[in-house]
């Protein structure tokens, strides 16, 4: 039932196609024959029908044929032959037509339309026709065409960028986990009661981690991954206490909306890395998050030692490399990382990303 609505508009518009021809053919017969309009419109359409029948037949025949398997001119050669043929089964449709439907008249009306028939007037018009629906199908083919090669083509950009995806949070993962564990390797000997308490919240950074892997959009509210950063970081003040120092500010509408997972978390844990575990008096870190004009801004800021910017720019380190391909595959030219720094003067990476809040980014990959 679905297929045969679905075809109605198609139909429709095939048969408001030959509207145009009836119109013209109707005034001719109408001027020339100085008959009724009304009788004009009869014989065009009674003339026109077969052509619209035949027309319609060969549009279904044509989308079973292996076009993709044939050559321009087998192609040319077979649509001159259906021309001919096309012209030939209108004429005979038509004089049948007469001849079956006007009675004794109709016979005589028929025999008189076969005496007077101009063959190679008829032959050019009907082919004038035909190649008129032939291109309008073929154009419709070809763009149907380059229509599936889009889809398929976008079909495969889309694998490949999931693919890219989980390749890039791969490498990310185990560098996180690995500085998680070398933490709390650290506590063991000092403090095996805190150890313990860090491994059970080692845990549920494990827990979060599988959960982000299983789902396949790659995408959490900033919210989201805040909680995983107070995570992580709960297991760092373990290690080192008092000479880690967090501020942070984060608005509401920030944390509502959507970003790659595990985005944040390599800037702080790169900040703790750099600026905070290597210092006996440890360091400050300062997140920040909002929104403006569309767009969502997080910084993480240290106060550590800062570095060479030119150093900084040819850094083989997995967690910025790997969040700028995220954010390129994700996004595009419309996201952006930047990193601000000099020697002595600590270090701040920005986040530039499209606003998005969740229930708005379906097209997360």
């Amino acid at each position: 039932m679905t297929s045969r609505f679905s075809r109605a508009p198609k139909a429709l518009l095939y048969v408001c196609g030959w509207l145009p021809l009836l119109v013209l053919y109707s005034f001719m017969i109408w001027r020339v024959q100085k008959v009724p309009l009304a009788v004009a419109v009869g014989y065009a359409v009674a003339y026109l029908l077969p052509a619209v029948a035949l027309g319609a037949a060969l549009w279904h025949a044509r989308a079973r044929l292996p076009w993709s398997r044939w050559r321009g001119p087998v192609i040319a050669a077979g649509e001159l032959t259906t021309a001919v043929a096309y012209t030939i089964a209108w004429n005979l449709c038509w004089v049948l037509e007469v001849r079956l439907l006007g009675g004794s008249a109709g016979r005589r009306l028929a025999a008189a339309i076969v005496a007077d028939l101009n063959f190679g007037w008829e032959l050019a018009f009907g082919a004038l026709i035909y190649g008129v629906q032939a291109g309008i199908w073929h154009a419709v083919r070809i763009l149907g065409q380059l229509r599936e090669k889009e889809i398929s083509a976008a079909k495969s950009e889309s694998l490949r960028v999931r693919s890219e995806m989980e390749a890039l949070r791969g490498r990310l993962d185990p560098h996180f986990l690995f500085n998680g564990l070398h933490s709390i390797t650290a506590l063991v000997r000092e403090d095996p009661a805190r150890a313990e308490e860090a491994l059970l919240q080692f845990s549920a950074l494990l827990r979060r981690v599988l959960a982000a892997k299983a789902d396949a959009s790659d995408a959490v509210s900033l919210g989201d991954e805040m909680d995983f950063v107070h995570d992580y970081l709960a297991i760092e003040r373990l290690r080192l206490g008092d000479r880690l120092r967090l501020s942070e500010s984060v608005s509401d509408e920030a944390n509502a909306q959507v970003l790659p997972a595990f985005s944040v978390q390599p800037l702080v844990e790169n900040a703790i890395r750099h600026a905070v575990a290597p210092r006996r008096e440890g360091g400050a870190i300062s997140i920040e998050a909002k929104v403006r004009d569309g767009r969502l801004i997080i910084s993480v800021v240290d106060d550590g030692p800062g570095a060479d910017p030119a150093i900084v720019a040819g850094a083989k380190g997995v967690g910025l490399s790997v969040i700028r391909q995220r954010l390129r595959l994700q996004y595009g030219e419309t996201a952006d990382l930047s990193v601000e720094t000099q020697s002595g003067k600590g270090f701040r990476v920005v986040l530039d990303l499209p606003a998005l809040q969740e229930d708005a980014a379906s097209g997360f990959k």
